[in-house]
């Protein structure tokens, strides 16, 4: 004895079988937009990953001959004894600057090619999610309006034959199936993407930094030919005097750094006579004492115009215009303001901290503290300077910034292991 189909089971298997086809066509049609997409995407990615190639090796070219002026420089700075000997050095360290610069600008050209190339990688992949999330609504709505649970409800009701809605079960498990495959790999996708919009916030990181690279050597080009004029137009040209302004320049160094020291002596005895160092104030961290944070001389830098008269005891922060509001960066104890008036001489404020700690900053154009008072983290003290010529520069300044030195029991530390 047969068992009658009804015409209701015949379209139930009719309403798999469109399942399936939608299914195979949306594949189809996704695979065929992403494959014509990946074609046309192609050619320029394979285009921008072949500029990148090109500057990379410009600046390994470049990268090599800086190594050859650094050798040099290595080689000269050990004979500097002479004006000639002084200028060549400055004039090897702007020749360098500008290699830097020129690399800097080349690496600047190769990120924005590369985050080129990642805006394409995601406009392409942000349009095939959103082409898959489409396919996949249109699944989940198909199957929604023919649930296995009417089909059952229809099935009783028409005692229709049970191997069709086993069938069509079997049917219907093969499409959830594949909606399960299609939404682990839109999952896969979205990761994928996650991680793509990530590099490319670090490579817009990296752009940023590059900039201020950038900023601080054509600051500190510009230095070395500000020192080059000033040592020029002090010596004339001639070897004797070049001999007597670097033996006036150690000992005013020499002096200066003396009575940096002592004064920290001094000053804390005065500390412990009133209340004790513990008077003062101990915040958790530093802050920096000007808005830039461009370093165009670092401690002990090596590129130092007067390194082989002494080292560099100090950062030199660029970007820090004639008159700038200079700051506390902690709390302290006012044990020195340096005022040398008109007369050109070297300007300096010394803080005493906690901890046995201090702070100088140096260049200084106008003082607005007093000695033997207390000034709290982030007060204004004075306003730079270092423009040559003018007050408080000193004979050692290479334009306007501020020289700011951190020290730990007297001794001169790098103010960068304390800054933010």
């Amino acid at each position: 004895m047969s068992v009658k189909i009804n015409t209701k089971n015949i379209i139930n298997r009719g309403v798999i079988y469109s399942l399936g086809l939608i299914l195979i066509s949306l594949f189809i049609f996704s695979s065929n937009v992403k494959a014509l997409s990946i074609a046309v995407s192609t050619d320029e990615l394979t285009g921008l990953q072949d500029e990148i190639k090109d500057k990379q090796k410009q600046i390994e070219e470049l990268n090599k001959q800086k190594e050859i002026y650094e050798q040099n420089l290595n080689k000269s700075r050990q004979q500097i004894s002479s004006l000639n000997s002084q200028i060549n050095d400055i004039d090897q360290v702007a020749s360098k600057i500008n290699i830097e610069i020129q690399t800097i600008g080349l690496e600047k050209e190769s990120v924005n090619l590369q985050v080129k190339e990642l805006n394409l990688v995601l406009t392409e992949n942000e349009e095939e999610i959103e082409d898959q999330e489409d396919k996949i609504t249109m699944l989940l709505r198909t199957l929604n309006a023919n649930s296995h649970q009417s089909k059952l409800a229809n099935f009783i009701s028409t005692k229709g034959s049970i191997g069709d809605f086993f069938s069509y079960l079997n049917e219907l498990n093969k499409i959830h199936s594949g909606l399960q495959v299609e939404l682990e790999s839109l999952t896969e996708k979205k990761n994928e993407l996650s991680r793509q919009k990530n590099l490319l916030i670090q490579k817009n990181d990296q752009l940023e930094d590059l900039n201020n690279r950038l900023n601080a050597n054509k600051e500190k080009l510009d230095s070395e030919k500000v020192v080059k004029d000033s040592i020029l137009r002090a010596t004339k040209g001639e070897e004797s005097k070049y001999a007597d302004l670097v033996a006036r320049l150690k000992a005013e160094q020499q002096a200066i750094n003396n009575e940096i020291y002592s004064l920290e002596i001094e000053a804390r005895k005065r500390l412990y006579e009133l209340k004790g160092e513990e008077f003062l104030a101990s915040e958790k961290g530093y802050i920096w004492p000007v808005p830039s944070r461009r370093v165009t001389a670092y401690f002990h830098d090596p590129d130092y115009p007067y390194r082989h008269i002494f080292e560099h005891p100090a950062i030199d922060i660029g970007s820090t215009p004639q008159g700038t509001p200079v700051r506390a960066i902690k709390s302290g104890y006012v044990a020195k303001v340096r005022n040398t008036g008109n007369t050109g001489g070297y300007n300096y404020i010394m803080l005493v901290h906690s901890e046995g700690m201090s702070s100088v900053y140096g260049h200084m154009n106008r003082m607005i503290v007093a000695e033997d008072t207390f000034v709290v983290q982030g007060e204004i003290i004075g306003y730079s300077g270092g423009m040559p010529g003018t007050a408080g520069a000193g004979a050692l300044t290479s334009g306007p910034h501020l020289h700011l030195e951190i020290r730990q029991n007297g001794i001169p530390v790098n103010a960068l292991n304390y800054l933010p």
